[in-house]
């Protein structure tokens, strides 16, 4: 399964990467960031549902009530808050500089795996962070000058959507220790987060939007394959190594969102992008490299 949990977090990080070709399409019809989720949301806790009680009915069990606070930390605290803020950042600031922001969370994630899972702190683990966020800083392009004159409350709604990001590792990582299966901490999160996105949307005239655009076919698939798939590979994955391992393996998302954006939505490429995408890939290479040398030990 090590192997496998590589790729697992791989093709989560690629499909992360692959929102924007869903909500430019989605956003252009009228749709807010909070009514996309909530819908994302509906059709995975359905689809998971049927998936789970047709598979073996016992993964929609819960051990005992008290856990269902592993599953408000993945889902309300982590997937909720950092969606919100992410908007919030975006709104402030620019995509660019609101995803650098969020990619703060391998850094968030392995300091607090050293107090919480008592993870070694390693310069090698330092070094493969800070070349993934310096990547993801020159991917997004925050190293122009104008990306330094953004308001503090645009940046602060950026931080605290890298904590919340880096929360869903933590409280994760404590639900799979706890024995739920990875299918079982998806279902849940998204369970969760669907009940509290309901009181911030009117469902009911959401429905009848869908309906009169006749998106239900985008909705489907931007639920698939922007949460559904992702997020089942990267529970999956983290149930196989360390959360900091997972976190920084997922920085891929901002190198697939750019590469996208200069072959799909035509945006330019510059020495930068190509710079910050070498980063990213050579701080993963070098994390992977370090995991085969302790396995082969």
């Amino acid at each position: 399964m090590k192997n496998g949990a590589w790729i697992l977090i791989l093709l989560a990080g690629i499909c992360w990467g692959c929102i924007g070709l869903f909500t430019k399409r989605i956003t252009v019809l009228g749709f807010s960031e909070m009514e996309m989720l909530f819908i994302k949301m509906v059709v995975d806790v359905l689809l998971l549902a049927v998936i789970l009680y047709s598979k073996d009915k016992k993964l929609l069990r819960i051990y005992g009530i008290t856990d269902i606070k592993y599953f408000i930390g993945t889902g309300i605290c982590s997937f909720v808050f950092f969606s919100w803020c992410y908007m919030k950042a975006i709104n402030e600031t620019s995509l660019g500089v609101a995803a650098v922001l969020l990619y703060t969370a391998p850094a968030i994630v392995m300091v607090l795996s050293v107090f919480l899972f008592h993870e070694k702190l390693t310069y090698k683990k330092c070094i493969v962070v800070a070349m993934t966020f310096a990547g993801c800083v020159l991917v997004t392009g925050m190293a122009d000058a104008q990306a330094l004159h953004y308001s503090a409350k645009g940046i602060w709604f950026g931080l605290c959507s890298g904590v919340g990001y880096a929360l869903y590792s933590i409280f994760g990582t404590f639900a799979l220790k706890k024995g739920y299966p990875s299918f079982t901490v998806t279902f849940y999160t998204f369970l969760m987060a669907m009940l509290f996105l309901l009181f911030m949307v009117k469902p009911l005239a959401l429905f009848q939007k869908i309906t009169a655009q006749g998106v239900w076919i985008e909705m489907l698939l931007f639920s698939v394959f922007t949460a559904l798939v992702p997020y089942i590979c990267y529970t999956k994955g983290l149930s196989a190594m360390e959360a900091s391992k997972a976190s920084v393996l997922a920085t891929t998302e901002p190198v697939v969102a750019s590469v996208i954006g200069i072959l799909v939505f035509s945006e330019g490429i510059s020495w930068q992008k190509l710079i910050g995408i070498l980063l990213v890939l050579g701080g993963i290479l070098l994390r992977m490299t370090e995991e085969r040398k302790i396995q082969q030990s």
